[in-house]
């Protein structure tokens, strides 16, 4: 986990198993449509699920070589960031 906080915030969960995520953290995370949801720890986690476009590729390389990025490296950081975002993680470059 990154140095964010982490803020904790107890919510009711439905007869019908439903809960509501509090707006704060659906703005905080971009959330839309759907999410993801895993069992991890004896925990429940949920992350924002992102689209990419056809052309997410060729922007996030783009992206990378504008950072700076050549070669090898720039290899390596596209396959890492790439696997970030297709894992629904904010990628950094």
């Amino acid at each position: 986990m990154n140095n964010e906080m982490i803020k904790s915030k107890t919510i009711k969960v439905s007869a019908q198993r439903h809960l509501v995520i509090p707006k704060e953290y659906y703005d905080t995370l971009t959330i839309g449509e759907e999410v993801t949801i895993e069992l991890h720890e004896g925990q429940l986690v949920i992350k924002p699920v992102f689209k990419v476009d056809e052309d997410f590729a060729e922007n996030l390389l783009e992206e990378l070589i504008a950072a700076g990025f050549s070669g090898e490296e720039l290899v390596a950081k596209f396959k890492e960031v790439k696997k970030m975002v297709l894992n629904g993680d904010k990628p950094y470059l």
